[in-house]
């Protein structure tokens, strides 16, 4: 290749960059699309999710509901903040169990209650996967919170 062929690439790369650039949140998705489960890991789908309601004042919370054969997720997401957000989130069948919620600023850990129970707050905005791990692995597809 030479010079002014690289030239005209590098100009081809700017214009497209100008006019159709990448969604700001893309690389997060590829990462969550790349990582690697195990092949006996139960991929939840989602079942159900309810628009945006006001909750107190102007403050909006949505509910996401995902379903698999052993097991049933449901999120409420509530903004917590100006860039973050509070998820609550039950487990069924219910039980004590490790939850980890993916963040494109790495994971966050916590345990649900005995009633399948479990929270995390201050979540930066942005794209999302819950991980439910008991004798499996079960998780949900990647959702923007």
């Amino acid at each position: 290749m030479t010079d002014s062929d690289e030239a005209v690439l590098h100009q081809v790369r700017e214009l497209w960059a100008a006019v159709d650039p990448p969604p700001p949140l893309l690389a997060d998705w590829v990462l969550f699309a790349l990582e690697p489960t195990t092949p006996e890991a139960e991929i939840l789908r989602m079942a159900g999710h309810r628009e945006p309601a006001a909750a107190r004042g102007d403050e909006y919370t949505r509910s996401i509901t995902f379903e698999g054969k052993n097991r049933t997720v449901v999120l409420t997401l509530t903004p917590s903040g100006e860039d973050t957000v509070r998820v609550d989130g039950w487990l069924a069948p219910p039980g004590a169990l490790t939850v980890e919620l993916r963040t494109g600023r790495g994971p966050l850990s916590t345990t649900s209650d005995e009633r399948g129970r479990f929270a995390f707050d201050q979540v930066e905005r942005g794209p999302v996967q819950l991980v439910v791990r008991d004798n499996g692995t079960t998780l949900t597809p990647s959702i923007v919170v």
